[in-house]
């Protein structure tokens, strides 16, 4: 098997009065893919407490609907999976006090 074509963006959030997070949905037409997720910059402004955190957070494929623990206390959220016939992966950067920026790919395997 060859890698056969990738996708590729960007997430970006920032708050600093608590926790806030933002998610990005990608579509894939039921793939064999390898999803990564990765933070790239990490602004906490000066504060003590300021921290971020970037995973998948749901992957769709034959294995099923897999959620992954979306919580500070779980930190076991995968930031990379490799899955069969994928229909959807969903990317989770979460904030607290902080600004974050994080890349995500996706790449597809035939």
């Amino acid at each position: 098997m060859a890698v056969v074509g990738m996708r590729s963006n960007r997430m970006r959030v920032r708050h600093f009065g608590g926790a806030h997070s933002i998610t990005t949905t990608v579509q894939v037409a039921n793939q064999d893919v390898f999803a990564d997720i990765g933070l790239y910059s990490i602004f906490d402004g000066g504060t003590e407490f300021g921290s971020a955190i970037a995973h998948i957070s749901q992957i769709i494929s034959d294995s099923g609907v897999e959620n992954f623990p979306t919580d500070w206390s779980s930190l076991a959220s995968p930031s990379t999976l490799f899955r069969t016939n994928v229909t959807s992966v969903t990317f989770k950067v979460e904030v607290f006090e902080a600004q974050a920026m994080a890349r995500w790919m996706i790449y597809r395997w035939g």
